[in-house]
């Protein structure tokens, strides 16, 4: 009778705290055994914290714990393990303490854990058997600061990308200042003669099928330089008109004649289709490039004057 009274107490003791009753001596004991984890619900990252608690009234030295094996565990791995012990004064606490790892999710489960122990006051031997205990594993939760950390390397991404677009529009901006400083700089310090000039060779391209074309180009340059140089009167002038008008300004009588014979055969291309040579139009060329630079001479020894 005993013996079943001891084993129907056993089986319920992981539900509840109950006297060791394993011996007719310890039927006079009074420890208790309480089996716990912190927690029923533990993420696959996090530890499931088991506990193995015996407490008695009286002095800690009373019992002995003899023997205390590890739990057997389902879905779990033991990582660690401690011990402590309390003595309140009306009441001895010793307690053992399981850090298990979880191995994936779903229920893990805690064998019951069963404790040999010898009561000192009586010289008695006992154990007790705790309840077998579930834990469900859940999904991971973020380690602490990880959130931390991809806020602030976010701030940084975003940090970089807004100083990279600062400092592209910075040197495009410098880029366009600088551009256009030279470009009002040119302006300044280059004379139309020397922008005629220039103008002269970035335009004209003579090939042998282009001829005529050039032709063109080359009179509607030297106009241009005419009407900007001696401030001709805008309108469509005749090359008559133009030379008459010419005559009284700075030109020379050798550089106004040169001048009349090749705008006039530049309007004999032009309207009458007229054909020029290659080697007309390189003398054409060229009186139209003396011209420029005898009045670019010109007037630079009028600014020295």
């Amino acid at each position: 009778m005993r013996i079943v009274l001891f084993f129907l107490l056993a089986f319920f003791s992981g539900h509840q705290d109950l006297p060791a009753q394993s011996t007719p001596d310890t039927l006079k004991s009074d420890i208790i055994l309480r089996t716990y984890v912190e927690s029923e619900q533990v993420p696959l990252n996090r530890e499931v914290i088991y506990h193995v608690e015996l407490r008695w009234s009286g002095d800690l030295n009373r019992y002995q714990i003899n023997k205390l094996n590890e739990p057997q565990l389902t879905n779990l791995a033991l990582r660690g393990s401690g011990s402590s012990n309390r003595d309140t004064g009306t009441m001895a606490i010793k307690q053992f303490t399981f850090y298990l790892r979880p191995l994936e999710m779903g229920m893990a489960y805690i064998d019951g854990a069963r404790i040999s122990y010898t009561d000192s006051r009586n010289n008695t031997d006992g154990s007790l058997l705790s309840s077998r205990i579930g834990v469900k594993i859940t999904e991971s939760v973020p380690e602490p600061g990880q959130h931390g950390y991809i806020s602030v390397l976010l701030y940084v991404i975003a940090g970089v990308l807004i100083l990279s677009i600062f400092f592209f529009f910075l040197y495009r901006y410098q880029t366009r200042k600088k551009i256009e400083q030279e470009r009002l700089k040119e302006q300044i310090t280059e004379t139309v003669e020397e922008k005629y000039l220039r103008l002269i060779k970035e335009t004209i391209h003579l090939k042998p099928e282009n001829v005529k074309d050039c032709m063109a180009d080359l009179a509607h340059l030297t106009i241009g330089y005419l009407g900007e140089r001696f401030n001709l009167p805008s309108g469509n002038l005749t090359t008559g008109d133009m030379i008459n008008i010419l005559r009284d300004r700075e030109l020379g009588t050798e550089n106004l004649e040169r001048l009349g014979d090749f705008l006039e055969r530049a309007d004999l291309s032009k309207f009458a289709g007229e054909p020029v040579s290659e080697s007309d139009f390189h003398r054409y060329y060229d009186t139209i490039e003396i011209i420029l630079e005898n009045q670019k001479l010109q007037r630079s020894k009028e600014e020295d004057e």
